[in-house]
């Protein structure tokens, strides 16, 4: 008999709840902090309660990476479930310190732990996490989960259409100079999470012109092969299905999932956003 080998991850992939619970795969949470409190993503906020309390906040919030304890939590709970090894697949290290930290609590656990840093974030996280969840599922090892995780990273490309520049520049995870030009001239910038870093693609003048954009960007990408398909979007569901209409007739879907984003990278690009992550079939 082979490896049992479990699949974490951390709340930035932004799958449905229903769907991590069903598959096994546990998810270490961030937080999310309005001032003084401290709310822990998918534990004491829902992402609808995030976006509700976002909505009347007078200060954007910021995030944190995990409390140690709930990696430590997360690979004593594989180990009590009869799991042999550990493969942990996180946000990328240019975004949040979630790998380093991974690492740390890894080293002490109770059962051999692979971190992976997945140069990812959002629906692109999760689509990386599906794909390593099915190799352990049907009995890989340690090395072919990781394999699978990794070929799902390299081959994914993951755009994404924001409302409004500020939550991504206040966050540091665009420059000032990327967030002043897309606020003065109001244009809707595509953007892209390319080698774990978020980058301004370029630049249109409306919502449509933008996905128009990203639906022919991801075309030219996939080139016609079969591929999984996440659309996420921060309380945007109209320009969600807008975005599946744009796929419809361009892109060979094999998968398809749509998912809300949740706190964290609600906190980055702010109400409105949609997000799209294709990787091809293996």
């Amino acid at each position: 008999m082979g490896q049992r080998v479990a699949v974490v991850t951390d709340s930035t992939c932004d799958l449905p709840v229903e769907l991590v619970e069903r598959l096994g795969i546990r998810v270490v949470p961030l937080s999310v902090a309005f001032g003084d409190e401290v709310l822990v993503s998918g534990v004491t906020v829902s992402d609808e309660q995030f976006y509700t309390r976002l909505a009347t906040a007078s200060r954007l919030p910021t995030t944190s990476q995990p409390a140690p304890v709930w990696f430590e939590e997360a690979y004593a709970d594989c180990a009590d479930d009869g799991h042999d090894a550990v493969v942990s697949l996180h946000v990328s290290s240019s975004l949040s310190g979630t790998v380093e930290l991974a690492r740390q609590r890894a080293a002490r656990a109770g059962l051999p732990v692979e971190v992976v840093d997945t140069r990812l974030v959002g629906g692109a996280l999760g689509l990386a996490v599906l794909r390593a969840h099915e190799v352990a599922a049907g009995g890989g090892s340690v090395a072919q989960v990781v394999a699978a995780a990794r070929q799902a990273s390299a081959g994914t490309c993951s755009l994404l259409v924001v409302d409004d520049l500020a939550h991504l520049k206040r966050g540091g995870r665009l420059t000032g100079a990327q967030a002043a030009v897309g606020n003065v001239l109001r244009v809707k910038p595509v953007l892209e999470v390319a080698d774990g870093r978020v980058e301004v693609r370029e630049r249109t003048r409306t919502w449509q012109r933008a996905l128009d954009r990203v639906a022919e960007r991801l075309a030219q990408r996939t080139a016609g092969r079969p591929v999984d398909v996440v659309v996420a979007h921060a309380v945007a569901p109209e320009r969600a299905a807008s975005v599946w209409e744009r796929l419809e007739d361009r892109i060979e879907v094999v998968d398809r999932l749509e998912t809300l984003m949740g706190p964290i990278v609600g906190t980055h690009v702010g109400p409105g956003a949609v997000g799209v992550a294709v990787a091809p079939r293996p």
